[in-house]
């Protein structure tokens, strides 16, 4: 097996098990923002995010990965390779990477508690 085909099998089996958090419903309390970009951080890229995103999968998934610009980047490769998503034109492309390597990084400033 591969570098590549590992770190794909991990993010799969990372994706397949933050599938399972990502119905909860949301908390008591959230404003009406909250609820309409589903929990997503605010700031320049979240309604490409949302919009991109959500096509396909719950955002809380987004919200879970704590990923590397670099694997980021990798993911979104290996989802139009892989799993037939279209591939993200310019300017929204570097919009969404630079949004989810600042929210959604390996330091994992913004992972949901609730």
């Amino acid at each position: 097996m591969t570098k590549t085909s590992l770190r794909r099998g991990a993010v799969i089996a990372s994706l397949l098990v933050s599938a399972l958090f990502a119905f909860s419903a949301p908390s008591l309390g959230q404003d009406a923002d909250e609820d309409e970009f589903e929990g997503l951080v605010a700031g320049p890229g979240q309604e490409e995010v949302l919009i991109y995103c959500s096509a396909c999968h719950s955002t809380r998934i987004v919200q879970q990965q704590g990923l590397s610009r670099d694997q980021w980047i990798e993911t979104l490769e290996w989802m139009v390779e892989d799993q037939g998503m279209s591939e993200i034109d310019e300017p929204d492309l570097t919009l969404i990477l630079d949004y989810l390597a600042k929210n959604y990084n390996v330091d994992r400033p913004n992972f949901p508690t609730n």
